[in-house]
């Protein structure tokens, strides 16, 4: 490496802590575990394959990217969630600008930025007694009652789907 070459960076961490305590810990941990997985997948696509289209009723299924676009705004807005019940400053309605994942390489750095959005959701949780935790409870725009555990669960299991999802692509 010469002199005027800069060291390659390391990729951005899902979380600013690895190993929280208590169960916010727990599924903090687990959200970057999937977030690296489907990171991983998403990684794995060549950038020509990763914008091509495909006729979809559904415009979050139309590309590789148009479901990264999907899943990054997700992860925004499960935050979004947490942090109006809490009464801090949040998005009505996040979308994710699509350019912002323009190549696969672009995804992993829009995600860790959603999950540490959510990590400074939850900061302070951990600890509190079911009472509180029970008024955080909100309804989500698809119908149930959640608290910030039930979206968090929902969160991991959103990225998990579209992580198979994406592992399938070129079954079709």
């Amino acid at each position: 490496m010469g002199p005027h070459d800069a060291a390659p960076r390391p990729p951005p961490a899902f979380l600013s802590e690895a190993d929280a305590p208590g169960a916010f810990g727990a599924l903090l941990a687990e959200y970057a575990r999937a977030a690296e997985d489907f990171v991983r997948v998403v990684e794995s696509f060549e950038p020509a394959a990763f914008v091509t289209e495909r006729p979809s009723d559904d415009p979050d299924t139309r590309s590789p990217q148009a479901v990264c676009a999907h899943a990054c705004g997700a992860a925004r807005r499960y935050a979004d969630y947490i942090r109006k019940a809490r009464g801090l400053p949040h998005d009505e309605r996040y979308e994710q600008d699509p350019s912002a994942v323009r190549a696969p390489t672009a995804v992993r750095g829009v995600l860790a930025s959603a999950l540490r959005y959510t990590e400074a959701a939850v900061e302070g949780l951990p600890g509190v007694d079911a009472a509180t935790l029970t008024a955080l409870r909100f309804p989500v725009r698809w119908g149930p009652i959640y608290d910030p555990e039930m979206i968090l669960e929902h969160a991991i299991v959103h990225l998990l789907r579209h992580r198979r999802q994406l592992e399938r692509w070129n079954r079709r």
